[in-house]
């Protein structure tokens, strides 16, 4: 299956794995982080957990993976970050800073 997601969608469980805007760089200043898209020229300051949420899309993951992943990093059970893990990456989606 072809993922044929695009900017802006906000598809949460998509089939296509999350993964980085190419135009959009993370970066981080003390316990907060900047999304910045160079294309639209907005800056999304981001906390610490959302910032290794995005850094877990790494576009071959899908997002139950990424939950999982981020669960092990907080020592969290998957159950109680699934909700939360999808609604940021449709958030993501919408600003565009993953497909």
């Amino acid at each position: 299956m072809e993922c044929k997601a695009e900017y802006g969608q906000d598809e949460p469980g998509s089939d296509c794995p999350p993964r980085p805007n190419p135009d959009v760089t993370l970066e981080r200043a003390g316990n907060e982080a900047i999304l910045y898209d160079r294309a639209n020229r907005r800056v999304h300051v981001v906390n610490e957990t959302a910032a290794r949420l995005f850094e877990l899309c790494d576009g071959e993951s899908p997002e139950e993976a990424v939950a999982k992943e981020f669960a092990a990093a907080y020592d969290l059970p998957v159950a109680d970050v699934e909700g939360d893990v999808r609604s940021i990456l449709g958030t993501f989606r919408r600003l565009g800073v993953i497909v």
